[in-house]
């Protein structure tokens, strides 16, 4: 219609209007509707915990964050990850931080709890398993003969 009231050439408005359509359409259907509030933001996320037999462990991704933004406590059995990133610009400034705390297990050992960067931002986190006192044998062993004839001795004198 447009290209008839110009005399077959766009009109001026032709743009904002096409503009204007966009942003209606981004408002009826915005795309974080779609979007998966587990993945959306990622100092949602927990990361990634192993307790088998021989170990505890845990791996996050801190990739956001310098090595010296990075601080890993254990106090008790409470082990807590902090990062704290704070940037300025002539433009204005950026913070971002996240803390995660974990309850150690009781069979984990604490005084063995370490820690590793590796160049792609992972935090791994591992401590062994105290050796726990599992079902063992109790090897049988003889008695000295001197034992052995003392024992039917005792009983035949009570009789």
């Amino acid at each position: 219609m447009s290209l008839l009231l110009f005399g077959g050439r766009r009109s001026p408005l032709d743009s904002f209007y096409r503009e204007m359509r966009d942003i209606e359409r981004a408002m009826a259907h915005p795309h974080w509707h779609a979007a998966n509030f587990l993945d959306f933001n990622s100092a949602a996320d927990v990361g990634q915990v192993t307790n088998d037999a021989d170990k505890y462990g845990l791996k996050l991704d801190v990739s956001h964050f310098r090595p010296e933004e990075l601080q890993v406590h254990l106090d008790g059995r409470k082990l807590t990850v902090e990062g704290k990133h704070e940037s300025r610009t002539e433009h204005g400034s950026t913070q971002r931080s996240f803390v995660r705390s974990f309850l150690l297990p009781e069979d984990v050992d604490v005084a063995a709890v370490s820690s590793n960067l590796t160049n792609e931002g992972h935090l791994a986190i591992e401590a062994p398993k105290v050796a726990t006192t599992r079902g063992r044998a109790i090897p049988i062993t003889r008695a000295s003969n001197e034992a052995i004839t003392a024992k039917p001795k005792e009983n035949a004198e009570k009789k």
